[in-house]
């Protein structure tokens, strides 16, 4: 009997909640300053005088982009907001030639990463004000950069990645802005692929801050 009393006012008490909680699905789009991150530069491992590099991480932002869908469930002063965004990141890799007249001069190539970031916050609204915090995992659709056409080596990024998201918004009726930084729990990439089945290692990371603004149905 005690456990049926208690799966009844369990049952009951989600019922209750269900019917107390708002659901809401909007759009959302925005801006985003990444910045890759590495705390080691690449040697070429064996010079000669067609190839020798030295890649480094200019420490530095630039600008991207996303848009995509967003939804939120509250209750009380409580919610989660789930969120799928198509997000385009910049950023730079200087490559400096070693055997070249001027060693000491970088070539910015620009690495361009179009991903679905899948980020799940929960959150504590105080009327229109929240703070938001949660996981995200990254998705990687493709990349374009020029740095194998010009050192003919491969950045290897991992396909999948995960982070975290933390910031402060304003949900007011139908409009939601929302201010986050995300940081990296897992490597973008792990090596650097010089040919013949060798990588060298250079870890790299990305951050975030992301500024959205958004419409609810």
């Amino acid at each position: 009997m005690k456990t049926k009393s208690a799966l009844i006012v369990t049952l009951i008490f989600i019922l209750a909640a269900s019917a107390s909680a708002q659901i809401k699905l909007g759009i959302r789009g925005g801006l985003n300053a990444s910045r890759l991150k590495s705390s080691t530069e690449f040697l070429t491992p064996d010079p000669t005088p067609l190839n020798n590099y030295k890649i480094t991480v200019p420490n530095y932002m630039m600008i991207g982009y996303h848009v995509g869908l967003i939804g939120q469930i509250q209750l009380f002063n409580f919610f989660i907001q789930p969120e799928a965004l198509y997000t385009v990141t910049r950023n730079d890799i200087n490559v400096y030639d070693l055997n070249s007249a001027t060693p000491d001069n970088a070539d910015n190539i620009t690495q361009r990463l179009n991903r679905i970031d899948v980020p799940i916050l929960v959150g504590f609204k105080l009327k229109d004000f929240k703070m938001e915090i949660g996981p995200v995992v990254t998705f990687l659709v493709s990349d374009d950069s020029d740095l194998q056409q010009i050192t003919q080596y491969d950045l290897k990024l991992n396909k999948a990645s995960a982070g975290f998201q933390a910031g402060i918004g304003l949900d007011f009726r139908h409009l939601c802005l929302d201010l986050k930084y995300e940081g990296s729990l897992s490597k973008l990439s792990d090596g650097i692929n010089i040919g013949n089945n060798e990588r060298i290692g250079f870890d790299s990371r990305i951050s975030q801050v992301i500024l959205s603004a958004g419409i609810y149905f």
